[in-house]
Formats: structure tokens, sequence, C-alpha cells
């Protein structure tokens, strides 16, 4: 009896026309709700009418239907066949590229039909937004009985980053034990860098392979081109008095040359070879021949269907094509640009294209009915149309030749209606937002301008000039793309890049590596100055971290230090303000690289130039950053220093480091709470896992407390300023609660905190891993972790169970995290242990203080007592700190903290007074007597508290007589007789009433 697997069965519902499902693999979905891209089981192309793919040669020429038999590239097929075989890394990721045409796509083809053969189960990855979805997408991608899972995803480069590393996250590639490969195909390597970084984390083999053009020696052309030429004269027809026989006609133009390096160039050659020898046409002499012929040959065949004979041809099939030739033109041209597209959005794109003269009028849905006559969508979805032309490089061609400016007018006029047409496509949106097709436009405007130069300054830079935003907004690919055009303007380059985000973007990143790179050979050749080349080199540091490209970015952040500090050495304290800014990036730059002690020097050398200024510009000049601003920058040096400080054992330093840290910004934050907020919950988030190593944890809990409070959102609604830094804290501050739960306040409920903690902390990293699975995977874990041990000290261990092993299943595949036991603790004695721990407890605390001090003050007083104890002015803040923390705490109204507070006031202006220093004993001693009226007017008994007043005025009335101030003693004392009335004896003042 076949019993059905419940794993197998999926309900899937369609809304708004489009439905999608997988059985043994994740499904991402983007935030408009459509996934982010679709999984399907790699399978054989269907096979083609042949009557229907010999009306166009572009059908012809498509990858996606595979008409020639793979030929030649047998080195690159056996590279792979070993790549798949290689034993070690269970996954292994193999990025492929070449230019477009070279053939990567029929190669990775043949590979998946090879790999099938020898059991593996093979899948094929399309990115969804701006694609046809085909029909067969989704459907069962378990791999049962597999040898291996391959994965093939063509257009890699074109997928935003983001988007690609949720690709690498999938469960699909993930099974325990079985072998898995994925193989990304792209036109260039500018990507990979971003893409590697990301799979750092997962334990992955990465490789590179490039795809190079076809040996002109050695028959490889020739062969290839005879097997095509062979297979197309099959499908169009053999030469009249030979049916069924090849034709053996030669190749039109030599094949030696780099036009024809690829695969396409060369499969255009047998195509036109073949097509010009049937119908007794002239062949051409070049490359570019080779294309117009091809492309004539497209336009001839828009003009026979709307011929008059085509059109009875058509409307006994039960179709009628009326559009004319020079609309279809239009339409051709707008679907390269935009690829497919909805159905209503296509209308809009016509009436776009079509809006300028000379146009003939023609409905909008009759030109896309007609055109998809000609280019039917590939995928089942009927609201889909504008099918581009196939394949990529001969539509990039046809956008150069549509455009004026080329110089094979002879042969393939271009059109004057196109530069307008362009404008209207990618310019003009009521909305003021780019056009959704605004990446795949200018990737295919940016190759094309690769091969034809009157696209670049004809085209391409001027649109660019007039909305340098276009480069920006189609994403990190295009931006790349344009960026490596060698004769851009520099000056078009830097409007560009001014544009780009001042902050980390996953997909921009890579092209922003490549955009100043360019611009920092620019800059670095324009001027000898130093200081000028010191900025270049900082600039392309950070653009180059950002990328991934920490190796790259280290060396440029090293010659920044190594400038600065050549001008200092030349003119001492010139150069100060800068070098605490760039030892601070070379001390970010070692911990990435992972050389703990190297960045320990360079901390080290941060906080001397940052001290160094402090002194030297108290006041903050130097780029208008103000005292607080200084202040702020010593603070952080600081942390920076005590983080360096712990990787190499040294604690207890780094612990005296952080508190002196954490005091600065405290005190910066309470003059201005919103600048400094991230800095200082940053600061208290690092500060909380020390202190639970060292075993305080009710610091620990507190300081997370603060992190959580500081770096959350500031309004409900509002998104947190760092949801990394926010989403770490919630999970530290969930975990220090269920491991420190003793060392709590009586009566606090820990598990309720500790499971709402957790399950923000999850619900953020699940969005944030959307956009980069493999390097935000240690925090998802972390956060699942915390979450199943707050579930389960609820009671909901089944819950806890699926969490757990979901964390598991996630650590399986991550690289297992820097083993840090080897790192040997320095020793310090017991005293000067101790000493270093209560200062940062200390420091946690008398900033919990300020936000929640009914919790944490008295937490603070007792740890101020021991120090308030000692001689001289340690004693004398300690006891100022200490009636400040009553303060906070009388502010709640509560009896007991009223009169503690009234207290601790006096004994501060009896210290005070010991210790000869007069100045605010008056003002202390005032304060405490208003307290305690305070609290006599509010009693029950009108006795109550009055002892308390007459002893401090008289305390206050001896002070006066003490200093000389016979006159404001006087004043005081008969303050008191008015509290000694002649018949007080008849009233007993009620002591310290409970609250």
């Amino acid at each position: 009896m076949n019993v059905p697997d419940p794993s197998a069965r999926q309900h899937v519902t369609a809304e708004g026309g489009f439905a999608y499902g997988v059985v043994g693999a994740d499904l991402h979905v983007y935030v408009d709700g459509l996934p982010s891209y679709v999984l399907e089981e790699w399978l054989p192309p269907p096979e083609s009418d042949e009557e229907w793919l010999r009306e166009l040669p572009s059908r012809l020429l498509s990858a996606r239907h595979e008409i020639v038999p793979f030929t030649g590239r047998t080195d690159e097929l056996a590279e792979l066949r070993a790549w798949r075989r290689a034993v070690g890394r269970r996954l292994a990721v193999r990025w492929l590229h070449g230019p477009g045409g070279q053939g990567k796509s029929r190669l990775a083809a043949a590979f998946a039909q090879d790999s099938v053969a020898e059991g593996w189960k093979v899948v094929r990855a399309v990115h969804a937004p701006g694609n046809v979805l085909s029909g067969r997408a989704g459907g069962d991608l378990r791999a049962v009985g597999a040898a291996g899972v391959l994965l093939v995803v063509d257009y890699a480069d074109q997928w935003p980053l983001p988007h690609l590393t949720w690709l690498l996250s999938n469960r699909l590639l993930h099974h325990p034990d079985l072998p898995t490969r994925v193989l990304l195909l792209a036109r260039s390597t500018d990507q990979w860098p971003a893409v590697q970084a990301a799979l750092h984390d997962s334990q992955a083999a990465t490789s590179v392979q490039a795809l190079e053009p076809l040996r002109e020696h050695g028959g490889e052309r020739a062969e290839m081109f005879e097997a095509a030429r062979d297979t197309f004269a099959a499908c169009l027809g053999a030469a009249p008095g030979a049916p069924g026989t090849p034709l053996r006609v030669p190749p039109p133009v030599p094949l030696d040359g780099p036009d024809f390096g690829l695969t396409l160039a060369i499969h255009m050659a047998a195509l036109v070879a073949v097509d010009a020898h049937l119908h007794g046409r002239h062949t051409p002499t070049d490359a570019v021949g080779l294309v117009t012929y091809l492309l004539n040959r497209e336009q001839a065949h828009w003009a026979r269907l709307h011929s008059q004979d085509a059109g009875r041809a058509t409307a006994a099939a039960g179709r009628t094509y009326t559009t004319p030739p020079q609309v279809m033109n239009r339409a051709v041209f707008a679907a390269a640009l935009t690829g497919t597209v909805r159905r209503e959005t296509g209308r809009n794109v016509i009436d776009r294209v079509t809006g300028s003269p000379p146009a003939t009028p023609h409905p909008a849905e009759r030109v896309l009915t007609d055109h998809s006559v000609c280019y039917p969508p590939s995928g089942s979805e009927p609201s889909v149309v504008l099918e581009p032309l196939l394949p990529d490089r001969l539509a990039e061609d046809f956008l150069a030749l549509t455009l004026p400016g080329h110089s094979a007018q002879s042969v393939y006029p271009p059109s004057s209606w196109a530069p307008e047409a362009l404008g209207r496509l990618l310019l003009h949106r009521g909305d003021g937002r780019p056009a959704p097709w605004t990446p795949r436009a200018l990737i295919f405007l940016a190759a094309a301008a690769e091969r034809w130069r009157h696209m670049r300054h004809g085209h391409l830079y001027p649109l660019l000039r007039r909305a340098p935003w276009l480069a920006v907004a189609a994403g990190g690919r295009a931006l790349g793309a344009v960026a490596a055009l060698d004769d851009i303007d520099m000056a078009l380059l830097e409007a560009i890049e001014a544009l780009l985000p001042q902050r980390e973007h996953p997909d921009l990143d890579p092209a922003r590596a490549i955009l100043v790179e360019r611009l920092a050979r620019h800059w670095l050749t324009a001027t000898d100055d130093p200081d000028r080349h010191a900025v270049v080199h900082g600039k392309l540091a950070n653009a180059l971290r950002g990328a991934g490209r920490y190796e790259e970015a280290h060396r440029s952040t090293v010659r920044v230090v190594a400038l600065l500090e050549r001008l200092e050495a030349q003119q001492p304290g010139s150069q100060t303000p800068h070098l605490g800014v760039a030892y601070a990036n070379l001390f970010t730059s070692h911990r990435s690289l992972g050389r703990p002690h190297e960045a320990v020097e360079a901390a080290e050398r941060a906080v001397h130039f940052e001290r160094l200024l402090a002194e030297t510009d108290p006041e903050g000049r130097f780029a208008g950053l103000g005292p607080a601003g200084r202040q702020a920058r010593w603070a952080l040096a600081l942390c920076d220093h005590a983080q360096a400080l712990g990787t190499v054992g040294r604690w207890a330093d780094g612990f005296r480091a952080h508190a002196t840290a954490l005091d600065v910004l405290v005190l910066l934050a309470e003059q201005d709470p919103e600048r400094h907020r991230n800095d200082l919950g940053a600061t208290l988030l690092n500060i909380g896992a020390d202190l639970s190593v060292s075993g305080r944890g009710g610091a620990a809990v507190a300081a997370a407390e603060g992190a959580v409070h500081l770096l959350g959102p500031r309004t409900a609604g509002d998104a947190p300023d760092h949801p990394g830094t926010y989403a770490l804290a919630l999970s530290n501050l969930s975990g220090l609660l269920l491991t420190w739960r003793h060392a709590l306040p009586i009566g606090t409920d820990w598990r309720k905190r500790a499971l709402d903690a957790s399950t923000r902390a999850v619900a953020l990293n699940r969005q944030r891993a959307k956009a980069n699975p493999d390097a935000l995977a240690p925090s998802l874990e972390q956060s699942l972790r915390a979450h199943a041990g707050a579930l389960e000290v609820k009671g909901r261990t089944a819950e806890a169970r699926v969490i757990r092993a979901e964390a598991d299943e996630l650590l399986s595949r991550m690289r297992p995290p820097p083993d840090v036991s080897g790192v040997p603790r320095a020793h310090y004695g017991p005293q000067q242990a101790r000493a270093a721990t209560d200062a940062l407890e200390t420091a946690v605390y008398r900033y919990m203080t300020r936000i929640k001090a009914p919790i944490y003050a008295r937490r603070l007083i007792a740890l101020l007592l021991p120090v308030a104890a000692r001689e001289g002015a340690a004693g004398l803040a300690a006891r100022t700190e200490i009636a400040d923390a009553y303060r906070r705490l009388a502010e709640n109204g509560l009896t007991r903290d009223r009169l503690d507070y009234a207290e601790a006031l006096v004994r501060l202006a009896l210290h005070r007074r010991a210790l000869g220093h007069d100045t605010g004993v008056e003002e202390l001693l005032h304060r405490a007597i208003g307290v305690y009226e305070g609290l006599m007017a509010g009693a029950a008994g009108p006795g109550s508290y009055r002892e308390d007043v007459v002893r401090t005025l008289g305390l206050l009335a001896r002070f006066h007589e003490e200093t000389g101030a016979a006159a404001e003693a006087g004043a005081v004392r008969r303050r008191i007789r008015r509290h000694h009335p002649p018949w007080r004896w008849l009233v007993r003042p009620a002591r310290r009433q409970a609250p």
C-alpha cells in the first residue's frame, strides 16, 4: 500500500493571476507579495515547430530553443565536471563569466544535462521581478535519492545582491551530506567579490571560471560553424537539387579575429551563410554586416505579416495582423529596453514610443497583440507582453543601430524618433519615480555602448548628464557597467557618485567600488598634494570595504595612515585631527581581517590622537564638531580600544576604557540625547556582554536594557536607525534575563520580558536576513536560540523545539566562528580586577539611574558607599553622586525616598564643611530643609518631621555663625523659634512614617 508523503502536500492559492509553490525548497517573497525568484526543475527545451522557427532568424539563434547541438568547449565542460565531482566542501559556488554571446547559457545547459545523466537534481533559478515566470516554475524540488543538487542561475550579475544572497540561503542548497553546486552565470566579475563576502559564513567553497574566447587556431571555430551551418540548413531547407543534404557553403567572412571569439558570432555567421545562399542574397563582409543582415530579416518579416497576402493568411488562421512595420519597429525597440511587462503597463509603453512623429496612429492594444505574434512570451501568463528580441546581444545591437550616429547607415538606416522615445521611456514619469524597467534599460544601453561608440557620447552620456540619478536608480549591475566604460567623463562620474546613498547599500556597494576606483585614479593623477591623496585613498578604502574587498581596502587604509604620518612628521600637529579617524579605520580593517594585536595598536594610536586633539582643540573647531563632537570622538576611540583589548585577553584594561567612554557618552547624551543615543546604545551593548562574562549579571541585564532603550525606535511606528544592532540588543537582553534571573529584583517578570525581547529580535532578524541571508545567519541563529530558551521557560516546549531545530539547521551551514579559546587572558591581581569591574558596573548603573531611578538608583548607591568612605576628593565626589541618586529617587514622591534624599544632602553638607569646602554648603542645607518642610506640610499630624526641620535649621545657623554671617544666623534662629511654640510639649512628632 502506498502511503502519500504528507510533506509533498501543498495548497497554493492564486491571487492576482499568479501562483507559485515548491516542495523541498524555500519560497522567498518580495515586498509586493510576489516571489523574489522562482525555482524550477531543469528540463530540456520543448520541441518547437520548425515552420515557426524559420520565420525569424532571432528564434533560430536564441539559446532558449537550443537549435544547434552543443559543440566545442570540451575543456570548459571537463572543468565543470571536475568541479562537480570534487570532494571537500559539501557546498561549492562557481561564478562562470564571459561576454554576452560567449556561450555561457549553452555550456550551462550541456552541463545540466550531463549532471542529470549522473543522477543529480538540477534546478534553475529565475529572478522574478521583471521576468516572465514560466508555467513550470515550482513543483517538487526534493532531492530524494539524488547524487547531489545543482542550481543554475543565469544573469546572476543582474540580480540585486540581497536577492542573490537570499537565494543562496535557500533550504534546497543545504541538505546535510548531499553534495551541492551552484553555477552562477554572469558577464563580468564586478559583483563577485560582494557575493563571495556574503558567502563567508556559509562554509561554501567558491571559485571563478572565465569563459575565454573561442580559440582562433585548432579548428574549434570551424567545427562550431559547420555544426551550426548544417543544423540551420536542415531547419531552413536544403539547396535546390540536394534535398535533405546540408549546404556546404563557406563562412561569409573569415572567422579569425576577436569578433568571432563568441559562440553567438559563429552561429550568426552560419545562419547568414545559409539564409543568404537559400534566398540568393549578397553575403556581408564583416561582423557588423552579419548583424544588419539579420535585423533586416526581422524587419522583412514584420513587413510580410503586414502585407495584403499575409493579412489574408493570418485572417484564415483566426488572427488579424494590422500593425505597420514602422510601428512594430518602435514596439521592438521599446521591448528591448523594458523587457516583458504586464499588459496594462505595455499599453502605456507603446503610447510613449508612438507619441513622437513621424508615427502612424495605431491602437496600443493592437500593437501589443501583433508584437506577441512575432515575439510570443515564453511563459504561460497571458497578461504578459513585449517579449524582447533574443539573443540579448542581438537586442543590444538593434538598440545601437536604431539610434542615430552609427557608421552602418547605408545598410541599416537609423530612426530619427528613437532618441526622443528613449527619453520618454526613462525620463518622463508623473510620480517622479524611476520607471520599473530602468535597470534593464541601462544595462542594455551600457552593453551596447561597449561595442558601439556612438552610443556613448551620442546617447548614453547625454542621457545621464540630464539625469545622473538614473545610474543610481538602475541598481548595482547597471551602475557598474556605466562606471566601467573607458571614456566616460569624470565629471559625469562625479555627479553620479554624489548621488549615491551615504550608507551601506548591498546592491550598490560593489558598483560604488568600481566607480570610486575610476575616480580615484583620476583624482590621484590630477594632483601631487599628499593631503588630497590621503582623502582619496580614504574614500577608496571605504568603498572597497563596503564591496567586501577587504584586503584592497586594507592596503588603501594603510596608505592613508602612511601619508598622514609623513605629513605630521613634517609639520607636527597639522594632521592630528585626521590621524585619529585614520587609525580608527585601520583598527576596523585589522579586526575584519582577524589581526587582533595589530587592531590593538591601531586603536591605541586612535585614542592617542583623539586625546591630543581634545587638548589642542577643546572647542572642536575642526570640521565644526564642537566640544560635544570632540568628546564623542574620543569616547568612541576608547570604545574601539576596549574591544580590541578584550580580543587579546586584556579584559580589565578594556573595562577601564569602556567605563571612561561610557561616562563621557552619558554626559553628552544628557546635553543632546538624539545626537548620541546610537553611540551610547552600542557601547552599552558591548559592556553588557563584558559584565556577563565577569559574573556581574545584574549590571549586564541593566546594560542590555539601556541598549534596547537607546537603539529602539524613537516613537511607535518608526524603524530603528540600526536594525541589526537593535536586534542584537534584544537577543542579548533575552539571553541575559534567562541567565541571570537570580540576580534580578524580586517581583521581576523575567519570563515575559525575555520572551517579548526574543520575539522582537527574531522578527527583525528574519526581515534582515532576506536582504543578506548568509552574512546575517549568525544574527538570526543567535536570536532563535534566545527565543527557544524564552519559550521553554514559559512552558511552550513544542514551539521551543521547532525554533531550536531551525537554529541548528542554520548553524550547520555556517562557517565556525573564530576559536578564541587559545587567547590568553592577562593576569590581574584581585584588587585590580575588582576595581576595573566595579568601575564598569558603576558606570552602567550611573546611566541606568538617569532613565530608571526606581529600579537602579539604590544599586548605584550601594556601589558608591565604599568610595564615599574614602578621604579626599574621591569620597566627596561619591557622596555628591549619592545625593544626586537619592534626588532622582525622590522625584517619585515616596516618603522614604524623600527622607533619604534630605539626609543625603545633610551628610554631603557636613562632609564638605569638614573638608573646608564651604561653597555649596548653605545651598545643600536649604534644599534639605525644603524637603523636610514639604514632608511636614503633607503629613497627617502637625508635628511630623518638625524635629528634622529644626535640626537642619540648627546646622544652618551654626554654619553661618562659624563663617561670620551673624545676621543670617539670627534669621535662621528666629525660624527655629517659630517651630518651637510654648505648647510644643503637647505634640509628639511622628518619625519616618512608612511610605
